[in-house]
Parts: C-alpha cells; structure tokens; sequence
C-alpha cells in the first residue's frame, strides 16, 4: 500500500528534512542499503535508507551511486548523517535533483529502524481500514439486495463505487441502471471513464450481465460481490415459483392421501433422500439452548455453503433431529458442527428409507443421546448403549430412575435446590466432580456438598461402581 512523502515528512518523531522534491507523489516500501551497486536489489517505488558507507573513501561515486537507485526504480534517498558523513555530500544532493527523485537528510539520532516500522505500522493500518471498509460496503449491498430489489442493489452499488452501474438484460436491453453524483461529473468533466463487464447468469435463456463504468478502477472483490447478489435476485423469482409450485404439489397429495409423504418431499427443497429413497437421521441434545441454537445455525452454515437447505425438528427445547443425504456420514456432520460440538451430544443413525423412519427410531437415538457425555457422540456401527433400547431393559431403567430421581425432584421443589440435575451432571461426566462444577457453573465444594446430601438423600453409595453404573444408565430412561 502506497504511502505520500507528505505523510512521512509530518511524522514529527523521524525528524527528517527534505532535501529535494521527489517528482512522485508516494512510495510503496522502504528499504535499506548500503552496497555500491543494489541495483538488482532495489525494488520499483521505494524509498531507500543509506548512510553512504560504501563510499567513505571515494565520496565523487555517490553521484553514479544514486543513478543507479534510481534506474531501478527507487522514488527518494533518506541519507543518514552523522555516521559516515557529517552532511549530504553534494554529489548526493545535485544527482537527486537532477534525476528528479527525492532526497531526505535522516539525523543521526534517528535509527533507520524507526522508519521501517513507522511505515510498516502506517501500512498495516490501512490495510486493516481498508479491509474493514470492504466488508462494510459488501454489508451495505447484502442488506440492500435483502431488503429491496435489483434497482436498490444497483443504486447502492453506484454509491459505492462511484460509478455508473447497468445490468443489461437479453438484447443488451437494460433491467435497472443508476448513476452515482461522482460519475456524473466525471461525464460532464469530460474524465477518461473505464467500463467493466461481468455476466451473470449463463444460459440462452437469461444473458444478463453487471456493467460498471467509472474514472478509477473499482475494488474487485466489490464487483464480484455485487455480481454474485445481482445473479441471485435474477433468479430468485423463478426458483421462489418453482419452489412453491412443488410445495403446492406436496400440500395437496398429503392433503388427499395420493401417494407416500416421503415420497412425495418437493425436489426443489433439495429433500436429504438418494434416489433409493434412503436418508439419514441424527439427534443432538444439549444441556443449554444455547448451545443447541449454535449447533442449528452451525449446520445451516454448512448445508449453505454446499448449496443445500436444512432439514431439521425440535423434539423439546434442548433436542432437535436432523436428516442429512445418506452419504454424509457421522463425520462430516461433526465436522460441520465445528467447535459446537464440544457442547452437544450426537446420536447418528445409519441410513434408512425414509418411508421407514418413525418416532419410535428417533426415540431410540435420542436415548443414545442420554448416555453421552458433551461433546460425544454415536455414530452408526457403534454397539454402544444399544441394549438401553430393548423394551425389558428400558423399563426396567424407567422404574430405576422413577426411584432415584423422585426423591430428588421431591426434594427440589421443595426446598428449591439442584440435586437432580446435579446428579445428571456429575453421571454424565464420569464422576469428575471438577468437570461437573464447572459444567454447573458452581464451585467444585458446593458441586461435593451436593454430591454428598444427593448420596444421603438416596441413600446410595457413588463410589462404588456398580451403584455408578446403575444410576448412571436410570438416567438416561424416559418416564
């Protein structure tokens, strides 16, 4: 990012004194040297820090010295005095000016390394502005392209980039068109304008394309940006019609009994069925809904990205089902769950036929879920636990937790405390009463203390592991 000589000269801090007036405005880099000969050293636009020492003894080369920094490029001499030489010999001074590049006479107080990072810094700011600025102005268009139509978008569009901006429709016929303040004199000014073309959506059938025209040349990925939005609302009314129209379609079957419901799911909701109608069901629990909205928007982002839709159902407000395409295994929805799955718990189903898929097999997950701790999961090909769900078994452990947990919950809506969750918790995590304090969000005394009246209560012995692993699968039973 290029930086103005005007710039460098009002940093009081460097002190710097120019000598000579470079003919260019700014400079891209700064660098130093201190060889007779850099030429293929120096980059194109710099500003090059030397104190000369190469020619302490043979002072009448500077003047070959500086044209060769500026035949390759360099824009300004910052000379160090006070080291090498007491003042900016002549032959420094008149080449410079001669060969119009600019000349700055560095104290000796000044370290040459108070230069480079004041400029790296002032760099590094702007670049920071100006990415800020970029996403600020993509903000603007996504908001206008949500809010309003293709003649809003093209509006901000020409705001932003101040510019004439068109997108032209089949026969090159213009769809909507606007004209920034900026642009409008750059015409009446009679200013060289540059013209940009970027077709939209490709076909015969709709050959629209994004025309911008402006003095400078405008940010590309702005332009890509705008492109991307404009194909979008292009679009958008014959895939909003065409949506609707299956989603009409399925109302009505469903409505008369015409055919399966799974069946008939509407293609153009991209439905997670293969052709062999098989899909793939998973349930995630959480203990904070928090962290199960998280998991949803994580696995809409994802599904977004690949250009798909979310299917997902709460079952309370800490569960939820998801189906996915039968091919995404239990992996790849971890994935896309990200850092959020350190807080839920996940149960994946093998894939099925969607016709096969009832609530009794969504029980089942989520009763796999119950037995995990956060950040766990089950995925197909696991045994794990899968004996919880035989009917003799899981009434035996409704009965179990009917036990257990009723003097809890007696106990806390009487006296207002914890216990029962408390006791869900600290199962879950193993026993470890500091993961349990810290899942609770108390302190690991206070989670001990409960632990303590918890076994008093029920009359029940944690340590020992038996007694654990009892407890442990009573809680995760439905009553």
């Amino acid at each position: 990012m290029d930086l103005s000589f005007t710039w460098l000269l009002h940093k009081p801090e460097l002190a710097l004194r120019q000598v000579a007036a470079p003919s260019a405005g700014s400079f891209a880099l700064a660098q130093t040297n201190e060889l007779e000969d850099a030429t293929e050293f120096i980059q194109p636009d710099s500003l090059v820090l030397t104190v000369g020492i190469a020619f302490k003894d043979n002072q009448s080369d500077l003047g070959r010295y500086v044209d060769h920094l500026a035949d390759a490029g360099a824009v300004a001499i910052g000379f160090g005095t006070g080291l090498t030489f007491a003042t900016i010999p002549e032959q420094v001074v008149t080449t410079t000016r001669r060969r119009g590049i600019g000349l700055f006479e560095v104290p000796r107080q000044i370290p040459f390394i108070s230069i480079l990072t004041a400029i790296h810094q002032e760099q590094r700011r702007r670049a920071q502005l100006e990415q800020q600025r970029l996403i600020d102005d993509q903000e603007r268009l996504t908001r206008a392209a949500i809010a309003g139509s293709l003649d809003m978008l093209v509006s901000v569009a020409a705001d932003l980039l101040d510019a004439g901006v068109r997108i032209n429709g089949p026969g090159a016929a213009p769809v909507a068109s606007a004209e920034s303040a900026g642009y409008e004199r750059a015409v009446k000014d009679g200013k060289r304008l540059r013209t940009s073309t970027h077709r939209l959506v490709s076909g015969p059938q709709r050959p629209y394309s994004l025309e911008v025209t402006s003095a400078q040349r405008p940010p590309a990925a702005l332009l890509r940006h705008c492109a991307g939005l404009a194909d979008m609302l292009l679009a958008r009314p014959a895939e909003l019609r065409a949506a609707r129209n299956e989603l009409n379609a399925f109302a009505l079957s469903a409505r008369f009994g015409l055919g399966d419901e799974a069946a008939l799911l509407p293609r153009g909701f991209d439905t997670p069925i293969d052709d062999s109608g098989l899909t793939r069901p998973a349930v995630i629990t959480a203990d904070r809904r928090r962290a199960l909205e998280q998991a949803r928007s994580a696995l809409d982002t994802a599904a977004d990205t690949h250009g798909h839709f979310l299917y997902a159902a709460p079952l309370d407000r800490l569960s939820m089902v998801v189906l996915v395409h039968p091919d995404q295994d239990g992996a790849e929805l971890l994935a896309a769950l990200g850092p959020t799955a350190q807080r839920v718990r996940v149960a994946v189903s093998r894939p099925l036929p969607a016709a096969d898929l009832d609530a009794a097999h969504i029980r089942a997950l989520k009763s796999r879920c119950g037995v995990l701790a956060l950040g766990d999961s089950a995925l197909p090909g696991s045994s794990r636990a899968s004996w919880l769900t035989e009917p003799a078994v899981a009434e035996a452990l409704r009965a179990q937790r009917k036990e257990l947990f009723g003097v809890l919950e007696a106990e806390d809506a009487e006296r207002h405390t914890d216990y029962a969750r408390t006791l869900t918790v600290f199962l879950q995590h193993g026993g470890q009463l500091v993961q349990t304090a810290e899942a609770l969000g108390i302190h690991r005394h206070t989670a001990r203390s409960r632990i303590a009246r918890i076994q008093e209560l029920c009359g029940i012995d944690l340590s020992d592991p038996a007694t654990f692993a009892e407890a442990f699968f009573a809680a995760t039973a439905e009553v």
